[in-house]
């Protein structure tokens, strides 16, 4: 899977002039999914239908300054959140959404910080999978190891000793080209 293929943004503006600066700064070749609402609202629609990399919101939308809306999609979705408000508020939008990892832009945004925020997010996407992957991984071994344990004491309680047990399970596995665990779900199961 490439690196686009993983990647979708959804951008919030009732401003063509914004999505039109917002597309620019997209880093190139970077998203799959582009998709754009003109309000809170479509983009909550929208956002029980699929998840996004990304949320972009310019704020202030046609049906609110956007705020809650983006507190929402912070707390209730993996998104990076992006919201970009005018100057004069921007660092108190900044102290209200930060703790919820939001990054709060001031208009007019000067050249490549949009593009910064937007890599800096996907960087950050890419080590959250990664991360998440290594749990996976852990939590795979972690069962297969209660597993084997359970099949160890099973064995025990029909005469081998543990030793003989594991033994017996390493063979298994090696001579029927079968895994531990599935050797051990074997044993269970009978």
């Amino acid at each position: 899977m490439s690196k686009s293929d993983m990647n979708s943004i959804l951008i919030v503006s009732s401003s063509e002039q914004f999505n039109s600066l917002a597309q620019r700064s997209l880093p190139d070749n970077s998203f799959k999914t582009i998709e754009f609402r003109k309000s809170a609202s479509a983009a909550r629609r929208e956002l029980l239908i699929r998840e996004y990399d990304i949320v972009l919101v310019n704020a202030p939308l046609s049906d609110g300054m956007g705020t809650d809306f983006v507190l929402d999609v912070a707390e209730k979705h993996g998104s990076g959140v992006i919201i970009v408000v005018p100057a004069e508020i921007q660092t108190d939008v900044m102290n209200h959404l930060i703790d919820y990892g939001v990054i709060a832009m001031a208009k007019p945004m000067r050249k490549g910080d949009l593009e910064k925020s937007i890599r800096l997010f996907l960087a950050i996407n890419r080590k959250v999978a990664k991360m998440r992957k290594q749990v996976r991984t852990v939590e795979d071994k972690m069962e297969e190891l209660k597993m084997v344990s359970r099949a160890k004491i099973m064995l025990v309680e029909r005469g081998m000793t543990e030793k003989e047990a594991h033994e017996y399970i390493i063979r298994e596995a090696m001579n029927n080209g079968l895994t531990k665990r599935q050797v051990a779900e074997d044993i269970i199961d009978d």
